[in-house]
């Protein structure tokens, strides 16, 4: 398996796991799109339930989507302040309604 697959389903497992309370204010579905080194994706729904992972037929479905790489994942994750810079820089992009993302 993969070693940036089984980090995202470890970091899923503790979202869920230790952070679910900060998910239930949510009022939509985020479709999460990570692309890896290797030029796939994995695509993680985030919802008031939690986090999963889903096939890419969601894309088409949710439209609060956040693209980035795994890269910039897991810098976001150890520094959540970066957020702004990448967004301006387009390192992280987001397609439909910011405000609920």
């Amino acid at each position: 398996m993969n070693q940036e697959i089984h980090e995202i389903k470890s970091l899923i497992e503790r979202i869920n796991q230790e952070h679910i309370s900060y998910l239930e204010g949510l009022n939509s579905k985020v479709l999460l799109e990570i692309h890896l080194k290797d030029g796939s994706s994995v695509f993680v729904e985030i919802s008031k339930h939690g986090l999963k992972t889903v096939k890419p037929d969601l894309k088409k479905t949710i439209q609060n989507q956040v693209i980035l790489s795994f890269k910039d994942l897991k810098k976001l994750i150890d520094n959540p302040s970066n957020i702004l810079r990448f967004l301006t820089t387009g390192r992280v992009k987001v397609k439909g309604n910011i405000r609920e993302i």
